[in-house]
C-alpha cells in the first residue's frame, strides 16, 4: 500500500474520524508544529545521554495525545481512546521539581553548549510555537480540552531544563 492517497492534492488533509481541514488552518497549522517538535525532540533522544532518554520518549508519546485531539473535531473527541488529562500537567510538573533540584537558572541561556542540548532547546521553541497555534485556536472559538494547552505549557518548561541538563552533563536522579 502506498502512502500516496492523493487525497492532499486539492489542498486538503485528512483529520480523525473523517473530516478534513486546509492545509493552511490554524489546526494544521498547529499540527505540523507539533509534528515538528516530535522530530526535534527524536534527534534530542538519539544524541541524549542513555537517562535521559526514556523520559524523552515518554513526551513524545504524549505529543501524540495531543496531536490526536487537535486532529478531532468538536463533538467527537469523545470517540479518542485517550486525551490529555490533569495527569499530564501534574506528570511534567513533579518532573520539573526533580530538575529544579540540581538545576539553577541564573543568567541568559545561549543553546549549543551540547549536541541533545541543543535538539531539546529547539524542541522547545517548537513547541512554543505550538502552544501559541492553540492559544489561537481557544481565541478563535475551538474549545478544545483545557488540560491541552496545560500540558504543553508545563513540557516548554520542562524541556528547556531538560537542555540545561545535557549541556551541564548533570544526570538528575528519578
Amino acid at each position: 500500500m502506498s502512502i500516496t492517497t492523493k487525497r492532499g492534492d486539492d489542498g486538503d488533509t485528512d483529520l480523525w474520524f473523517g473530516d478534513r481541514a486546509s492545509k493552511s488552518s490554524d489546526r494544521v497549522e498547529a499540527l505540523g508544529a507539533f509534528d515538528e517538535a516530535k522530530a526535534a525532540l527524536g534527534l534530542a533522544r538519539a544524541l541524549a545521554p542513555d537517562w535521559m532518554k526514556p523520559e524523552i520518549l515518554k513526551i513524545q508519546k504524549d505529543l501524540y495525545l495531543v496531536s490526536s485531539e487537535l486532529a478531532t473535531r468538536r463533538g467527537k473527541a469523545a470517540r479518542l481512546k485517550e486525551r490529555v488529562g490533569p495527569g499530564h500537567a501534574g506528570w511534567a510538573e513533579g518532573q520539573i521539581a526533580r530538575y529544579e533540584k540540581v538545576i539553577q537558572i541564573t543568567d541568559w541561556v545561549i543553546s549549543g553548549e551540547s549536541g541533545p542540548g541543543a535538539a531539546l532547546d529547539l524542541a522547545t521553541t517548537i513547541l512554543r510555537r505550538g502552544e501559541r497555534w492553540c492559544v489561537r485556536l481557544q481565541e478563535e472559538g475551538f474549545t478544545g480540552n483545557p488540560d491541552l494547552l496545560i500540558f504543553v505549557n508545563r513540557l516548554s518548561d520542562l524541556i528547556f531544563l531538560m537542555a540545561r541538563a545535557a549541556d551541564r552533563e548533570i544526570e538528575v536522579p528519578g
